[in-house]
């Protein structure tokens, strides 16, 4: 599995795995992922609009480590792996920062 990042309008907000960019920008075209999603807060307000743009990327070295932190600390999954990047109303949210 390799790490992809998904962007939001631009704004890298989720890091993921997957097993290709044809697989991550798959899930990132799901209905039901995209309606997850929408559920969700930062700071009270929606995590994006209604005509937000989502777009699948190779993550970062950065964002990589931040994946592997939030698995390492959460433990196994069943199902897909995700982390956030950005703060989530009533979600812990780690922060990696360069050295």
């Amino acid at each position: 599995m390799k790490i992809f990042t998904l962007e939001i309008d631009g704004r890298p907000t989720l890091v993921f795995d997957a097993a290709s960019i044809e697989e991550a920008n798959g899930i990132c075209a799901l209905p039901e992922f995209r309606a997850d999603l929408g559920e969700l807060k930062r700071q009270g307000q929606p995590l994006f609009g209604d005509v937000a743009v989502f777009a699948a990327r190779a993550a970062t070295a950065l964002e990589s480590a931040a994946f592997n932190h939030a698995v390492m600390s959460a433990g196994p999954a069943d199902g897909p792996t995700m982390a956030f990047l950005v703060p989530v109303d009533g979600m812990v949210v780690t922060i990696i920062q360069p050295e």
